[in-house]
């Protein structure tokens, strides 16, 4: 009786401790990430966060906005919900690997053009809201780093004075908590 109550006290130990251990981030519902691909080749800061549904599918929003005002003509600002759906997901803590990605953007720029008529630059402010798809692969560590890379786009539907299509995509890390 002694053995069984000893195994049974060592089982409820071993089960608890694996539940609040921090390393175990199947627990972990919230990640932030930068791009790091956005900051180095476009004056642009990407902020992104998603919330970890479960193990094959997470929704987030990814907010930008431009850090150079020379560099307004591709974007301003843009806000961009999304949700991804996971495949080939094997580890316990989940909503890694491959992934496709159900994106909606609302942007805001500024077109910079020549009036010939008039001979003067003329500067006019743009917004839109566009749907894409991206495609990605994500990895993540034991203890919660986040390194990303994925490629995608979509279309814009509103304004007529901006691009047809945008990009999404690139280079991210960041790290998954809480």
């Amino acid at each position: 009786m002694k053995k069984l109550f000893t195994a049974l006290l060592l089982m409820a130990f071993c089960v608890s401790h694996a539940q609040n251990d921090p390393s175990m981030n199947h627990r972990n519902k919230h990640e932030f990430r930068l791009d790091a691909l956005e900051i180095l080749a476009i004056p642009n800061l990407e902020i992104n966060y998603e919330y970890i549904i479960n193990r094959y599918s997470g929704a987030g929003l990814a907010v930008s906005f431009s850090l150079d005002d020379d560099f307004n003509e591709y974007q301003k600002f843009a806000i961009e919900p999304y949700f991804r759906q996971y495949f080939l997901n094997r580890r316990d803590y989940g909503a890694r690997g491959l992934f496709v990605e159900g994106v909606l953007r609302f942007a805001g720029g500024e077109n910079d053009f020549f009036d010939i008529a008039n001979n003067n630059a003329l500067d006019e402010d743009w917004f839109d809201i566009g749907a894409g798809f991206v495609i990605g692969q994500k990895w993540v560590s034991e203890n919660g780093f986040v390194f990303e890379i994925s490629l995608g786009g979509g279309r814009y539907f509103l304004d007529e004075n901006t691009d047809e299509f945008f990009a999404r995509g690139g280079i991210l890390i960041g790290y998954r908590l809480f």
